[in-house]
């Protein structure tokens, strides 16, 4: 049963299921210190990673690119400081945590499709 779950689309959704929460994570943490005067706000970087190894030209060689990606927490240094010297921007913020929310709820349910599917092709494979 194993094999089933362990191609390629399964590990991605299951390292994108671990990009989101590590990102909702950071959201949570600049959303906290928008009062924090200097807090530098951090991202998570991900997908061109993701992009890059799904890109492979076999199967296998994308399953260990996906499988080695891990995502990445980094400082923004590119956005304005507000007066008290933070880059917070609390609007900014929220659209993302609300983003973030959809991508991980949409990957759970492809996760469960997935599953669906498998289940229906074993169940209808007994008949």
């Amino acid at each position: 049963m194993g094999d089933l779950l362990s191609d390629v689309t399964s590990a991605a959704l299951a390292k994108s299921l671990d990009a989101a929460g590590l990102r909702h994570r950071v959201i949570a943490d600049n959303i906290a210190n928008v009062e924090t005067p200097g807090f530098v706000r951090s991202d998570v970087t991900f997908n061109d990673q993701l992009r890059e190894a799904l890109s492979a030209s076999d199967p296998d060689t994308a399953m260990r690119h996906v499988k080695s990606i891990e995502p990445q927490v980094e400082p923004d240094t590119l956005s304005p400081p507000n007066p008290n010297g933070s880059n917070v921007n609390i609007d900014k913020e929220m659209a993302e945590l609300t983003k973030n929310d959809l991508q991980y709820e949409t990957l759970v349910q492809l996760l469960n499709l997935k599953g669906s599917m498998i289940k229906a092709a074993i169940t209808e494979g007994k008949r």
